[in-house]
């Protein structure tokens, strides 16, 4: 009796997966596995068909998601979409770890401190993307008056992309970053000694309190632990953007940034009961 109850068990199963589409199979699939992992064995899915029924079919039948492409294509993006999700955890729980190093007095901000809607930006002077999309970000800055920008400094061109990003967070000292940003991101010269200091003193910078500010471990420490933070976070290259726990890299349009803003600020909304 017992064997005539597991094949009409099964093959009520088999019938309900031939007649959903690969999508429902998928998310009887991971209701099924879900709901065994957490101890419900009897959620019920659909045609009368509990989560169990389909777990044990399954382990009975592999030949089922191993032979067919577009089941295997529609696995592979799940599981695609679960490794998504869970680096976006620990994005966030890295931020949040991080939260004195992007709060310091050394890190240029442009917005509230209390904003829900945060923007990092990582960079490099040097960077021939971060300056040619560096208009439209300023633009983005004085239209998108709730968001909180955070510079972070990423010198990965070089000896003078180093000399200039000490020289920024010096001018951040002196209450000047966002002119001395604003030369250093327009200018249409290579960078060196000279010219970084040049502009330095073109905007009002006290270059003697510049030049011993760039030599301060403290600032050139602080240079270090963003570059592990960028590390950490997997960013190698400029331009890259975080923006609440999603990361977008290379060249990304400020369209795109505006879309991953506006999640945030949706999601910011939920939580706090707005």
């Amino acid at each position: 009796m017992t064997v005539v109850r597991d094949k009409t068990a099964g093959e009520r199963v088999a019938k309900y997966l031939r007649k959903t589409a690969y999508t429902m199979f998928l998310l009887a699939f991971g209701l099924a596995i879900t709901a065994c992992s957490e101890g419900d064995r009897t959620t019920t899915l659909s045609d009368g068909i509990t989560s169990e029924e389909v777990r044990q079919y399954l382990l009975k039948h592999p030949e089922l998601v191993l032979d067919d492409p577009e089941i295997a294509r529609a696995i592979d993006s799940a599981r695609s979409t679960r490794q998504q999700e869970a680096g976006a955890l620990w994005r966030k729980s890295l931020l949040a770890e991080k939260a004195s190093l992007l709060n310091s007095t050394l890190t240029p901000a442009s917005g509230d401190v209390a904003s829900q809607v945060t923007l990092i930006e990582f960079y490099d002077y040097q960077c021939i993307p971060c300056k040619a999309s560096y208009p439209e970000l300023e633009q983005m800055r004085e239209t998108e008056v709730d968001v909180r920008i955070i510079y972070a400094q990423l010198p990965v061109f070089g000896s003078y992309s180093i000399l200039a990003a000490r020289a920024a967070i010096g001018a951040h000292r002196q209450g000047l970053f966002q002119a001395y940003h604003d030369a250093l991101m327009t200018a249409d010269i290579r960078l060196d000694t000279d010219s970084i200091f040049a502009m330095a003193a073109e905007i009002g910078l006290d270059t003697e309190k510049l030049q011993a500010d760039m030599r301060d471990p403290q600032v050139i420490d602080y240079l270090e632990q963003m570059r592990l933070l960028a590390d950490e976070l997997d960013v190698t290259g400029t331009p890259a953007f975080i923006v609440g726990d999603a990361i977008l890299r290379g060249g990304t349009t400020v369209k795109e940034l505006k879309v991953e803003l506006d999640r945030q600020r949706t999601r910011s909304h939920h939580s706090s009961g707005v």
